[in-house]
């Protein structure tokens, strides 16, 4: 039979639509665009830049205060081995020296010049007190140009000393945290930003224990020393007498002048936890609005201003009483002073000129062994921070 016919060709297919226009949206103004886009960068640069603030100060006295705990079982750091890595200053030390004591020397000077101008006032010749006005106007000029020399010499030196031990002490640590085995950085001690708080917090902690504290030390001893010498030496008598109120003139200037220094940071430490609600508060801020949460928040943060209220009115009251103390010292040191020099004068014992180079001797030294001591670093941090650093550098 004859084969069966081909089945039929399948019909063609239609021809492809040409694919749509693309919509593009509409154009806006550059000035428009710009000004949106750079009103949102500085708004979220503002945001995180007033929030980095606050987590900076948080983190700073958190960060102490951990290194604290892990420096207690530690063990201790000498003295000979931090200041073996300043050899390579050992030419800058002299004049640090230098420049502190004459830096530390320059109030109880003072007193000279002061006691010998006030009682130049009391000499009925007026040519007379023209004449020595003059020469004692040179002698203050005198005295200003050497103490600007030397304050700024003492600063300028020993901030080198530090920073050059700051910078030996961070590249050492960085250089050890490089050649530590993997298993290193599992531990929760040596987390990315507890490393990077040693290279930045305890390395400039460190130098408390050598160029700070001998620079400290030098200019609070030079102050004492020239104190009791220019005292003992126009009357020795008026000396001895001033020197029974003398630790507590020292006592209440250094009250003053560290519990100025120390405010600020109190106040911020107490308000962390109300910073903190407030942060969280922000950052959920629809969350807040969407479950009608105001209220509650508002709560909270007025809870965490209890302790602050408290603190400041704790802070206030020994303040107030701080200052009194001294007041009521330095009034007690006017009045045995000028006492004690009415009846030495009485027997002629003691001239009027010696009377204020005794009592501004002792009182100006007071108050620069206070602001010194005051300004000294803090030995116990030092250690600590030194302990935290060297047993990175002692880690196989």
């Amino acid at each position: 039979p004859p084969p069966p016919p081909p089945p039929p060709p399948p019909p063609p297919l239609p021809p492809a639509s040409p694919p749509p226009p693309a919509q593009t949206p509409p154009r806006r103004p550059a000035g428009e665009a710009g000004g949106k886009a750079g009103g949102e960068s500085k708004s979220g640069a503002e945001g995180a830049s007033g929030g980095s603030g606050k987590t900076l100060e948080r983190n700073t006295s958190t960060n102490e205060e951990r290194m604290m705990a892990e420096a207690a079982d530690l063990p201790p750091v000498p003295a000979t081995r931090v200041w073996a890595m300043q050899r390579e200053d050992w030419r800058l030390f002299p004049v640090a020296l230098v420049a502190a004591c004459c830096s530390g020397a320059s109030q109880p000077v003072f007193s000279i010049i002061y006691s010998d101008i006030i009682s130049i006032y009391f000499t009925p010749d007026n040519d007379g007190i023209r004449t020595r006005a003059r020469n004692y106007l040179g002698w203050f000029f005198l005295l200003g140009g050497a103490v600007l020399v030397s304050k700024a010499a003492n600063v300028a030196v020993w901030w080198m000393i530090g920073e050059r031990l700051v910078r030996r002490l961070r590249r050492m640590s960085f250089e050890a945290v490089l050649r530590q085995p993997m298993g290193f950085f599992d531990e929760t001690t040596n987390s990315v930003g507890r490393l990077c708080t040693r290279l930045a917090t305890d390395a400039t902690l460190v130098k408390g224990l050598t160029g700070d504290a001998m620079g400290s030390s030098t200019e609070g001893m030079a102050c004492l020393v020239t104190a009791l010498v220019i005292s003992f030496l126009a009357s020795p008598k008026l000396a001895g007498v001033m020197l029974c109120i003398f630790p507590f003139l020292i006592i209440g200037s250094l009250y003053e002048f560290r519990n100025i220094s120390q405010k600020s940071r109190a106040s911020n430490k107490v308000l962390e936890r109300s910073g903190e609600v407030v942060a969280d508060a922000v950052t959920a801020v629809r969350t807040v609005t969407a479950f009608n949460l105001q209220g509650q928040m508002l709560r909270l943060y007025d809870d965490t201003l209890q302790m602050p209220l408290q603190v400041g009115i704790q802070r206030g009251l020994v303040q107030g009483c701080g200052s009194g103390f001294k007041q009521f010292v330095s009034i007690c040191a006017y009045a045995l002073a000028f006492y004690a020099g009415s009846v030495f004068i009485a027997d002629g014992s003691l001239r009027f000129a010696d009377l204020l180079r005794v009592f501004l001797a002792i009182t100006l030294a007071s108050e620069g062994l206070g602001r010194i001591s005051s300004m000294a670093p803090d030995s116990a941090k030092a250690q600590a921070a030194a302990r935290s650093i060297f047993s990175l550098f002692d880690r196989p």
